[in-house]
């Protein structure tokens, strides 16, 4: 019996998921690495399928355009990194200043395995463009959990006085390390770095900068 013709998806967010394309997770992070790789108006359509190893039609064929299979695979690399910063946000009956300690490494933890994904942020976040503010928008609801821990610790003097801005970058600068890994090698990052102890280090060094009397110690794994 002939199947009837695949109908390209409409408008709106992309899937996180898709069940009927075998390896998804594969294909994903290898657009993952190309769009950091070159950038978005670099990578074409054609080379994009070629290095998934897919067929010619299949980014118009299950996404539509470039723009949409942009956004799936945006979507997917913040899913991966976002999930654990929320655990780690959970109101438990722990304090402030534990949850906001706790969502600071768990970002590192996982940012220091994403260097595609840093190198991509970095590129989008330097042009003002509808892709900036998609990606803005998939992380603001972590932003909006972080920042009310964020204006009252630093009301009663736990943080130090900053711009809620200046807190962000404080945080988040420092996971350029994980997308400039061949400059990191010049100034002798070595090869074989322990990744999960580099990032602690930074989680920590960030946190000492935050914390007016040091931040609260990490329970024991």
């Amino acid at each position: 019996m002939a199947q009837p013709p695949h109908r390209r998806r409409g408008p709106g967010r992309p899937p996180t998921a898709d069940s009927t394309v075998p390896g998804l997770d594969r294909v994903l992070g290898r657009a993952l690495e190309a769009f950091a790789e070159q950038g978005y108006e670099a990578v074409s359509v054609r080379a994009l399928n070629a290095a998934l190893g897919m067929g010619h039609t299949f980014i118009a064929d299950r996404y539509g355009s470039k723009e949409r299979f942009w956004r799936a695979v945006v979507v997917y690399a913040v899913d991966r990194v976002r999930g654990e910063v929320a655990g780690a946000l959970a109101d438990d009956g722990r304090g402030d200043a534990e949850r906001l300690a706790a969502a600071v490494r768990a970002f590192h933890r996982q940012a220091s395995g994403s260097a595609h994904f840093a190198r991509l942020v970095s590129l989008e976040a330097a042009t003002d463009s509808p892709r900036l503010d998609f990606l803005y928008g998939l992380v603001e609801p972590v932003n909006e959990a972080v920042r009310p821990l964020f204006d009252r610790l630093t009301a009663d003097g736990t943080l130090r006085l900053m711009p809620w801005y200046v807190f962000h970058f404080l945080v988040t600068g420092s996971c350029g390390l994980y997308g400039q890994l061949p400059l990191a090698r010049r100034f002798g990052r070595p090869a074989g770095t322990d990744q999960e102890a580099e990032a602690e280090l930074l989680a920590d060094l960030v946190l000492a900068a935050c914390f007016t009397d040091g931040p609260p110690t990490p329970p024991a794994s």
